[in-house]
This record gives C-alpha cells, structure tokens and sequence, in this order.
C-alpha cells in the first residue's frame, strides 16, 4: 500500500513576507512531525525579483531573514 499523501499546500501569495514565510515554516513543521523527516535550522527561498533569503527562527520563534549573497 502506498504511504499516505498528505492534501496539497497552498502557501499565501500576497501579504508580508513574514506572514507567509510563517505560514510556509508551519506546513514544513507539521510534515516533518507527520513523517518523522528532519528538521532544518534554515531555508533557503528565492523571491520573485531573484534575491535569495536565508529564513530561520529563534528560541522564541521569531523568524529572521538574511539577504545571501550570490
């Protein structure tokens, strides 16, 4: 039998960065604790305009971004 598949995620499109990059951190935590996956201590997203974001949170879960160099 396959493994189950969770629905799709639709991750928000407009408002803040940090709205939807929190959005996006708590459908990754909630996989991960579906699947028992690692976790990770930051992601990497491109935005639109071709800047890369280095995303990560602190012990009281405030996100904090980084501008990566390319």
């Amino acid at each position: 039998m396959p493994p189950f598949a969770p629905p799709r995620t639709v991750v928000p499109t407009t408002g803040s960065l940090e709205s939807r990059v929190r959005v996006l951190a708590d459908v990754v935590s909630r996989k991960a604790d579906q699947t028992a996956q690692p976790m990770f201590n930051s992601v990497l997203l491109q935005a639109p305009g071709g800047a890369v974001w280095r995303v990560s949170v602190d012990d009281s879960g405030a996100l904090q971004t980084a501008v990566v160099p390319r």
